[in-house]
């Protein structure tokens, strides 16, 4: 939870990126995960998403370095829901808006360069850092 004397912006900066084959391939090397729906696309062309997809934490990823940069402090809490697949080439977009100053909550998104939600949830933030004594 935020101070109660402190002033949050009223937005998340918003943070792009490229989620191209390159990028989900070294995502994958990352993370270990090798599922094909990410990396092999004639797999993926067999699937009903059609071609491959980035990971879901790619996207969740995305919005924590977005709310650190805009912020500077760390996630309390966290409650996310992935709306829609991101297709690999597509550029995703993380951003929010406060939605209660007192209890320090935003709503957070990342979208798909075509304007398509891909993740959606609240996110609260703790109490700024403290200078040291």
């Amino acid at each position: 939870m935020a101070d109660a004397d402190e002033t949050l912006p009223g937005e998340i900066a918003p943070l792009e990126l490229a989620a191209s084959q390159d990028m989900v391939l070294a995502y994958a090397e990352l993370t270990d995960d090798f599922n094909p729906i990410h990396v092999d696309p004639a797999f993926a062309a067999e699937t009903p998403f059609g071609g491959p997809i980035a990971h879901g934490t790619m996207a969740l990823n995305l919005v924590l370095v977005a709310v650190e940069r805009s912020l500077g402090r760390p996630v309390c809490g966290l409650a996310v829901r992935f709306v829609k697949p991101v297709p690999v080439g597509a550029t995703i977009r993380a951003g929010g808006r406060l939605a209660d100053a007192a209890r320090g909550t935003y709503e957070v998104f990342v979208e798909t360069d075509a304007g398509v939600r891909a993740l959606e949830g609240t996110l609260t933030v703790g109490p700024a850092p403290r200078a040291a004594p």
